[in-house]
């Protein structure tokens, strides 16, 4: 893909390169927010030092989406590739969680996805992006670093009031809360981008019950199972079952069941979008089933980080009550997969939400 030569660029730092559905569909995403809002969208490539064994190019499974639906910078090795695309940039924007998290990115990246090395010059701001749940550090002088290159922001923003409370408490910055970018965007971008699946080609089913389950154990499967059967009572089409894109073998052990061997993002967006039920333990793939109005359950343990993120949003919804978690007894929350959600409802707030998110966007990319 290629910038178009009258438009702004902003350049996007995310972790669009992991071997993860939902790091890759909210870089996705938020490029195609930011585009919309007229603005060339580049994502910066992983820093050469960052997670060496990670692979960023076209063949990788990241790379074969990414590449081919959004622009994607050059690896940069020294500073003379960094400043070359300083020079072409109006703003610089982090995205999406969890790139301020100290344990998941900061010992390996420092104060790379701080903008640390981003001159003054270039304005720079925060979107929806977060700390993974939990506030794991830096301390001591490396967190009076953290606070610094802060607030060199123009405008900080977190997805939701769980991250917003951590960066007040250990920070003492008060950012925005906006709209994760998946709720951003219009269905049609989603549809497009998963026309040509494999899956498409291989199925016969009209719509089934679709199971992205990330970190499987005995309890999640156990959901998935009854829930499927529950389903099944008014339906008779099977289940489609996807693992994560890293280490598919491992979970594929854990999670026992058939899984689909049409397992790239495309393939992920159709199982989603063609869906009559979705069960998963991911925040992207609730976002997802939400945008596209799909009925759904999201299990997960309270003391689990992504947990806190999904009620969070599900909460500024009005449809927390969609969470299972594994410390409850299954059998007394069976009746959500009979009940239907008041999409009528949820679409009103995220239409209310999202307007909110893209005027504090568009003010800060004047």
């Amino acid at each position: 893909m290629s910038t178009e030569k009258n438009k702004k660029q902003a350049a996007l730092e995310t972790l669009w390169f992991m071997a993860d559905y939902g790091d890759i569909i909210s870089a996705f995403a938020l490029a195609k927010t930011v585009e919309n809002a007229g603005y060339n969208a580049v994502l910066l490539n992983k820093p050469f030092r960052f997670r060496t064994d990670t692979d960023t190019s076209e063949k990788s499974a990241a790379g074969k989406f990414i590449y081919k639906n959004c622009i994607v910078a050059p690896v940069c090795y020294n500073s003379g590739d960094f400043l070359k695309i300083e020079k072409e940039t109006n703003v610089y924007i982090t995205g999406t969680h969890p790139l301020w998290s100290y344990a998941l990115c900061g010992k390996e990246a420092n104060f790379h996805y701080y903008f640390e090395d981003v001159s003054d010059s270039k304005k720079k701001i925060s979107y929806a992006t977060g700390f993974g749940g939990d506030y794991t550090g830096p301390d001591g002088e490396d967190k009076k670093l953290c606070i610094y290159y802060l607030k060199r922001y123009a405008g900080v923003s977190v997805g939701d009031y769980n991250d917003a409370e951590i960066m007040g408490q250990h920070l003492g910055i008060e950012p925005k809360v906006v709209l994760n970018p998946i709720l951003m965007c219009d269905r049609s971008v989603f549809e497009k981008a998963s026309e040509n699946a494999p899956a498409s080609r291989a199925e016969t089913a009209d719509s089934f019950v679709f199971a992205y389950i990330k970190n499987c154990n005995a309890r999640k499967r156990e959901l998935v199972v009854r829930g499927n059967e529950i389903i099944a009572e008014k339906s008779s089409n099977p289940m489609r079952t996807l693992v994560g894109l890293g280490d598919t073998d491992k979970s594929k052990s854990k999670i026992k069941l058939e899984c689909s061997p049409n397992n790239s993002v495309e393939d992920y967006l159709y199982y989603i979008i063609h869906s009559e039920f979705v069960i998963t333990d991911d925040l992207s793939t609730v976002c997802l089933a939400v945008l596209f109005n799909k009925p759904f359950v999201f299990t997960g343990s309270e003391t689990d980080a992504v947990t806190r993120q999904v009620y969070a949003t599900l909460f500024s919804l009005g449809i927390d009550e969609r969470i299972v978690l594994a410390e409850e007894d299954y059998r007394t929350r069976e009746y959500l997969f009979r009940m239907p959600v008041r999409y009528n409802k949820v679409n009103k707030l995220l239409a209310e939400q999202r307007e909110a998110s893209e005027n504090w966007l568009k003010s800060y990319l004047v």
